[in-house]
């Protein structure tokens, strides 16, 4: 709903008028764990993906542990294996995650870390598989709509679907 008026687009309607891809692997999560993948995964069709464990995810962006322990508001906090340091990325996927965490995520959240989302994407990336642009979208707005003081992401393509 935008100014009072209910638009209803499928994900390809939404997808051509934002110029953005519609087919592909499909997940959306907030979450920093990549545990976290196996519960954003629509299990029934169209939206269905095969999603790599993150084990697979690890092994496949080469990862290298840099620090178990981190201070975070003044508590030792011990990082799981499956939460990722954006400083544990190899030099060419860095270039992806801030292209990607620029144009896609806005400039909010914590860049320290990697969202699971965000590790997702780079995983397809590697695979050369397409991802769904356009469900990630729909799936973030959804999620900023169901808290009250977020703000609403991708105000630009926004303005262009009004």
């Amino acid at each position: 709903m935008i100014h009072h008026e209910f638009i209803t687009l499928s994900l390809a309607q939404f997808g051509q008028i934002l110029r953005i891809p519609y087919n592909g692997q499909t997940v959306f999560t907030n979450e920093w764990d990549l545990a976290s993948l196996a519960y954003s995964q629509d299990t029934e069709r169209p939206y269905h993906t095969d999603l790599p464990t993150p084990d697979d995810i690890r092994r496949f962006l080469q990862l290298e542990r840099v620090e178990l322990n981190r201070t975070i508001k003044s508590q030792n906090v011990t990082l799981t294996p499956n939460q990722i340091l954006t400083k544990e990325l190899r030099q060419d996927m860095k270039r992806w995650e801030e292209l990607i965490r620029e144009n896609v995520f806005g400039l909010g959240g914590h860049r320290d870390h990697l969202p699971t989302s965000l590790a997702h994407m780079l995983y397809c990336i590697i695979f050369e598989e397409q991802y769904s642009l356009a469900y990630f979208f729909v799936k973030q707005i959804e999620c900023a709509r169901a808290t009250p003081n977020a703000n609403l992401p991708y105000g630009m393509f926004l303005t262009r679907l009004f």
